[in-house]
């Protein structure tokens, strides 16, 4: 009876734009009951940490008051699944999901976009890493802060990205002087995007 309890009000959580409540969507994996314990277990298929938050303070002291139980111990995963391939490509090695940012116009703020895109991503739960695949005039390194930054290699075989407020990254701009790298031309610029797409870790 507390779990259909539980299940009932939990239903009544639908923000705008949900086609299911919380409990059709399958959000809530599991309730548990233990003597005056609760134990509500969610998995969200996106990163939505504040969210959770959300559900927990407009719910802990409702659920409390109609089940009789002293304490709900709340859990929260995230389990964002992969995305379709374009074309059955092969996936890169340790990573689910790929996001874009790109313009054929430079100084649009692509790398501000990008930057703050991985940082909101990072709060909401996500692991995030940032590429930077401006070849002739990456920017990555003055956004992160670690412009005098450069990746090495435990294993002689996979760079190590860069850490900087909890995100990976990694960009030409660690590599070469970026003098050098504005005479890159073709094969040479598409073989050094390759290079730090599949040798990092």
């Amino acid at each position: 009876m507390v779990i259909d309890s539980v299940k009932q009000i939990l239903a009544e959580f639908k923000p705008a734009g949900w086609g299911k409540d919380l409990v059709a969507a399958g959000f809530v994996r599991a309730i548990e009951q233990e003597g005056q314990n609760l134990t509500i277990k969610l998995v969200l298929p996106f990163a939505g940490c504040s969210l959770f938050e959300q559900i927990r303070e407009e719910f802990d002291a409702r659920l409390r008051g109609a089940t009789g139980v002293t304490r709900i111990d709340w859990q929260c995963d995230i389990e964002v699944a992969s995305m379709p391939r374009a074309q059955q490509l092969a996936a890169v090695q340790g990573i689910r999901n790929i996001l874009v940012v790109a313009s054929g116009k430079g100084g649009v703020g692509k790398s501000t976009t990008a930057v703050n895109l991985a940082l909101a991503l990072q709060k909401e739960g996500a692991r995030v890493a940032i590429l930077d695949a401006d070849i002739y005039g990456p920017s990555i390194p003055t956004m992160m802060g670690t412009l005098k930054e450069r990746p090495h290699s435990l294993d002689g075989k996979l760079m190590e990205p860069v850490m900087a407020c909890g995100l990976k990254s990694n960009s030409i701009g660690y590599l070469v002087d970026e003098q050098d790298a504005t005479i890159w031309r073709g094969p040479m610029a598409s073989k050094a995007l390759a290079q730090i797409l599949h040798e990092t870790r």
